[in-house]
Protein backbone atom coordinates (compact mmCIF):
# COMPACT_ATOMS: atom_id res chain seq x y z
CA UNK A 1 0.00 0.00 0.00
CA UNK A 2 1.17 3.49 -0.83
CA UNK A 3 0.92 4.73 2.78
CA UNK A 4 3.50 2.37 4.16
CA UNK A 5 5.89 2.96 1.28
CA UNK A 6 5.70 6.74 1.38
CA UNK A 7 6.06 7.75 5.00
CA UNK A 8 9.62 9.07 5.24
CA UNK A 9 10.65 10.69 8.50
CA UNK A 10 9.90 14.38 8.97
CA UNK A 11 11.87 16.56 11.36
CA UNK A 12 9.99 18.53 13.99
CA UNK A 13 11.34 21.72 12.36
CA UNK A 14 9.27 21.08 9.21
CA UNK A 15 6.52 23.48 10.26
CA UNK A 16 9.02 26.35 10.02
CA UNK A 17 10.15 25.39 6.48
CA UNK A 18 8.46 27.33 3.63
CA UNK A 19 5.88 25.10 1.92
CA UNK A 20 7.54 25.01 -1.54
CA UNK A 21 10.84 23.99 0.04
CA UNK A 22 9.08 21.28 2.05
CA UNK A 23 7.33 20.05 -1.13
CA UNK A 24 10.67 19.81 -2.98
CA UNK A 25 12.28 17.88 -0.11
CA UNK A 26 9.35 15.50 0.22
CA UNK A 27 9.17 14.94 -3.56
CA UNK A 28 12.89 14.13 -3.61
CA UNK A 29 12.34 11.49 -0.89
CA UNK A 30 9.59 9.69 -2.84
CA UNK A 31 10.85 6.71 -4.83
CA UNK A 32 7.70 6.28 -6.95
CA UNK A 33 7.58 8.64 -9.94
CA UNK A 34 3.77 8.36 -10.11
CA UNK A 35 3.52 10.11 -6.71
CA UNK A 36 3.26 13.89 -6.75
CA UNK A 37 3.70 16.00 -3.61
CA UNK A 38 1.53 19.08 -3.08
CA UNK A 39 1.37 21.71 -0.36
CA UNK A 40 -1.82 23.37 0.78
CA UNK A 41 -4.42 23.73 3.47
CA UNK A 42 -7.36 21.91 4.96
CA UNK A 43 -9.33 24.68 6.58
CA UNK A 44 -6.72 26.89 8.24
CA UNK A 45 -4.14 24.13 8.77
CA UNK A 46 -1.22 23.68 6.39
CA UNK A 47 -1.02 20.21 4.88
CA UNK A 48 1.32 18.16 2.71
CA UNK A 49 -0.37 15.81 0.22
CA UNK A 50 1.09 12.75 -1.50
CA UNK A 51 -1.03 11.63 -4.46
CA UNK A 52 -0.41 8.71 -6.79
CA UNK A 53 -1.90 9.43 -10.20
CA UNK A 54 -2.74 6.79 -12.79
CA UNK A 55 -4.07 9.19 -15.44
CA UNK A 56 -7.46 10.71 -16.24
CA UNK A 57 -10.28 8.24 -15.63
CA UNK A 58 -8.22 6.11 -13.28
CA UNK A 59 -7.93 5.79 -9.50
CA UNK A 60 -6.00 8.25 -7.36
CA UNK A 61 -4.66 7.31 -3.94
CA UNK A 62 -2.44 8.80 -1.30
CA UNK A 63 -2.46 10.56 2.02
CA UNK A 64 -1.87 13.88 3.72
CA UNK A 65 -0.70 15.18 7.06
CA UNK A 66 -0.42 18.50 8.85
CA UNK A 67 3.28 19.47 9.33
CA UNK A 68 2.52 21.32 12.56
CA UNK A 69 1.18 18.06 14.02
CA UNK A 70 3.80 15.76 12.52
CA UNK A 71 3.12 12.42 10.86
CA UNK A 72 1.60 10.74 13.87
CA UNK A 73 -1.80 11.50 12.33
CA UNK A 74 -2.16 10.89 8.60
CA UNK A 75 -5.32 10.88 6.52
CA UNK A 76 -5.67 8.31 3.76
CA UNK A 77 -7.10 9.48 0.42
CA UNK A 78 -8.76 7.39 -2.31
CA UNK A 79 -10.68 8.54 -5.32
CA UNK A 80 -10.64 9.26 -9.01
CA UNK A 81 -9.73 11.81 -11.64
CA UNK A 82 -12.85 11.19 -13.80
CA UNK A 83 -12.03 13.93 -16.31
CA UNK A 84 -9.39 16.59 -16.83
CA UNK A 85 -9.58 19.20 -14.08
CA UNK A 86 -11.82 17.23 -11.68
CA UNK A 87 -10.72 15.24 -8.65
CA UNK A 88 -13.02 13.28 -6.33
CA UNK A 89 -11.46 12.05 -3.11
CA UNK A 90 -12.63 10.20 -0.02
CA UNK A 91 -10.73 10.85 3.19
CA UNK A 92 -10.21 8.05 5.68
CA UNK A 93 -9.03 8.63 9.22
CA UNK A 94 -6.65 6.06 10.63
CA UNK A 95 -7.17 5.70 14.37
CA UNK A 96 -4.52 4.91 16.94
CA UNK A 97 -5.71 1.30 16.96
CA UNK A 98 -5.21 1.08 13.18
CA UNK A 99 -8.91 1.06 12.35
CA UNK A 100 -9.78 3.02 9.20
CA UNK A 101 -13.06 4.92 8.84
CA UNK A 102 -14.34 7.17 6.06
CA UNK A 103 -14.39 10.72 7.39
CA UNK A 104 -15.03 13.01 4.38
CA UNK A 105 -15.72 13.38 0.66
CA UNK A 106 -13.97 16.04 -1.40
CA UNK A 107 -14.58 17.40 -4.87
CA UNK A 108 -11.82 19.58 -6.26
CA UNK A 109 -11.25 21.43 -9.51
CA UNK A 110 -7.93 22.30 -11.10
CA UNK A 111 -6.74 25.73 -12.18
CA UNK A 112 -3.41 27.00 -13.39
CA UNK A 113 -2.55 30.14 -11.46
CA UNK A 114 0.67 31.71 -12.71
CA UNK A 115 3.31 29.01 -12.45
CA UNK A 116 1.27 26.76 -10.14
CA UNK A 117 -1.15 23.89 -10.59
CA UNK A 118 -3.85 24.50 -7.98
CA UNK A 119 -6.61 22.14 -6.81
CA UNK A 120 -9.43 23.72 -4.77
CA UNK A 121 -12.67 22.40 -3.36
CA UNK A 122 -14.76 21.59 -0.34
CA UNK A 123 -14.28 18.77 2.12
CA UNK A 124 -17.68 17.48 3.25
CA UNK A 125 -17.02 15.74 6.55
CA UNK A 126 -19.24 12.90 7.71
CA UNK A 127 -20.08 14.97 10.82
CA UNK A 128 -21.65 17.68 8.61
CA UNK A 129 -18.79 20.19 8.58
CA UNK A 130 -17.80 21.73 5.24
CA UNK A 131 -14.14 22.74 5.13
CA UNK A 132 -12.24 24.41 2.29
CA UNK A 133 -9.39 22.31 0.92
CA UNK A 134 -6.72 23.33 -1.53
CA UNK A 135 -3.30 22.17 -2.60
CA UNK A 136 -0.83 23.17 -5.26
CA UNK A 137 2.60 22.61 -6.70
CA UNK A 138 4.88 24.42 -9.11
CA UNK A 139 4.26 23.56 -12.79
Amino acid sequence: MILAALVPLLSTAAAAVPMDELIRKEQASVDNEAVVVYGGKVGNLQAVFFLEWSGVGNPVSGYYFHPARGRAKTYKLEGSNPKEGVLNLKEFTVGKNGAVAESANCRLTKNVEGNRIVWKGIMNNTDGRKIPIEFSRPR
